[in-house]
């Protein structure tokens, strides 16, 4: 079975999602037409009381005007296709006449997107190795950077190894990892991370297309003051994609939900202004594939006007959560945050001075997109 394993690492103030601030990918790095699988890798404290709290938090009817939605809480896997394929580093290639650099004096930054050759579209190795074999001479090559793209005239190299021509960039199909999925709404489309997935290089990824897979949690290496901790998470294509992802932007990843619903519970999604600093609850999967509650204390609720990002600042108070995790870590990002039985957001960020802290973006912000 194909499984993927994932790890990570993050900034001062770090996404909660596995692959820290950037996502990094497994969708495999390769030279052109040479793939290499690399993996690179977000109250009750009573085990035997968490179905009833979870009946209890998530059961109350909702308002008139509220919003119902079906809760999230479980590990899903994100596979997220850019629009292009990601440089990650400039190489040499070998050929008969010596070691030949196609991109020399070309500045490239990594995380540029090479979006086509001669005009057409790449998405894949196999692209790139199809539109170069079948060019004579220079080609035409558009690059990406910063949201600005850029056409430079380049020689392939033809290798001395296998007679192929080559750009001699490294490049990287898709970027991947391990999050949490927040809900689905009444349109059959879900929501997740609560904040966009990002490359290795720390750039936002306008998706080609991409999917989420189910997850399961092996471990957990517990966040620690200076060091946000981790899940360990691991996913398959092969049990089958749960949804497609179709918009990536600061608030999530978004998309059509495919999955069976029918284990997820109907909460109501409270509007902002409800929200108050006190008692709450993250619904999170530390371990296996079945989230439970874990009780924690909203310290502050922003009074955004509109939408943005870290609307609230949450503390872990849940005695079992801290001594398995520490408080949040990577992998928890998109866990539901639940208050008075409704949900009211979703679990972002974890503060590296201090991992028992860290920040949710508001549901409602999430909603409809």
């Amino acid at each position: 079975m194909n499984k993927k394993v994932f790890s990570t690492l993050l900034v001062p103030v770090v996404c909660a999602l596995l692959l820290c601030a950037a996502l990094a990918g497994t969708g495999g790095f390769f030279q052109e037409d040479i793939r290499g699988g690399v993996a690179l890798c977000a109250a009750g404290t009573a085990e035997e009381s968490n179905s009833l709290q979870l009946e209890e938090t998530a059961s109350l009817p909702a308002m008139s005007g509220e919003e119902t939605v079906l809760l999230g809480g479980y590990p899903i896997g994100i596979d997220i296709r850019p629009q292009g394929v990601i440089i990650t580093s400039k190489v040499g290639v070998v050929t008969k006449k010596g070691v030949v650099t196609p991109f020399s004096g070309i500045e490239l930054d990594q995380g540029d997107l090479l979006c086509a050759i001669n005009g057409e579209q790449v998405r894949s190795a196999d692209d790139i190795a199809r539109l170069l074999e079948k060019s004579e001479g220079e080609v035409t090559v558009t690059i990406e950077h910063a949201g600005m793209r850029e056409n430079y005239l380049v020689t392939p190299a033809e290798d001395s190894v296998n007679g192929q021509k080559k750009l001699g960039l490294m490049l990287q199909e898709s970027v991947s990892g391990v999050g949490t999925l927040t809900f689905v709404d009444r349109r059959g489309r879900y929501g997740a991370l609560g904040h966009p997935v990002k490359d290795a290089h720390g750039n936002t990824i306008e998706p080609e297309g991409g999917n989420i897979y189910p997850a399961a949690i092996k471990g957990v290496v517990p966040g620690k003051r200076g060091k946000a901790g981790e899940l360990k998470g691991v996913y398959s294509k092969e049990s089958g994609s749960i949804g497609e992802i179709d918009s990536d932007n600061i608030f999530g990843i978004f998309g059509k939900y495919c999955g069976n619903g029918e284990k997820l519970t109907e909460i109501a999604v409270a509007p902002r202004e409800s929200v108050q600093p006190g008692k709450a609850y993250i619904y999170s999967t530390v371990f296996g594939t079945s989230p439970r509650l874990y009780e924690i204390e909203i310290i502050k609720a922003e009074r955004q006007n509109s939408p943005l990002d870290k609307s609230m600042v949450v503390r872990v108070t849940d005695r079992k959560l801290l001594a398995e995790t520490g408080g949040i870590v990577q992998g928890m990002s998109g866990s539901p945050v639940i208050q008075n039985g409704k949900l009211v957001g979703a679990i972002t960020h974890v503060l590296i001075d201090d991992p028992t802290k860290g920040y949710a973006v508001y549901a409602e912000w999430m909603m409809g997109r």
